[in-house]
């Protein structure tokens, strides 16, 4: 006697469950990496727009102001866009009579590791 097969075995169904639970394991983990990608994009998108605007003001500076003496100089900023607060370190060193270089340090309070590092040659002859 012939008996009809009906609906799928045990095996098939331990086959295609574990073949479902390995997908969603790998999507999960694609998906927290993506949130880490994009969590560290926002802050160095975040660190650019800041450090531009002072940089800018740095430049807008005359030579011999004080923030631009030779030395280290520290500033912290609340970004509206952000919960996050930030500090700037710049340190000013004089290359040489007519020229400077600036190295800002961009990093958050709440997160010291992350961190983002910007430069600035002012030359007083250029004006910039």
């Amino acid at each position: 006697m012939k008996r009809k097969k009906n609906g799928f075995s045990l095996i098939e169904l331990l086959i295609s469950s574990s073949l479902i639970l390995f997908l969603i394991t790998g999507t999960a983990q694609l998906l927290g990496l993506s949130l880490v990608a994009k969590r560290n994009a926002d802050f160095h998108f975040r660190a650019a727009r800041l450090a531009s605007s002072r940089l800018e003001h740095l430049k807008s500076l005359p030579h011999d102001s004080a923030a631009l003496k030779a030395g280290v100089h520290e500033e912290d900023i609340v970004d509206p866009t952000s919960p996050e607060s930030y500090r700037i370190d710049w340190r000013v060193e004089d290359a040489d009579q007519n020229l400077k270089k600036v190295v800002l340090d961009f990093y958050s309070l709440n997160k010291p590791r992350r961190k983002a590092v910007f430069w600035l040659l002012l030359f007083r002859e250029l004006e910039f």
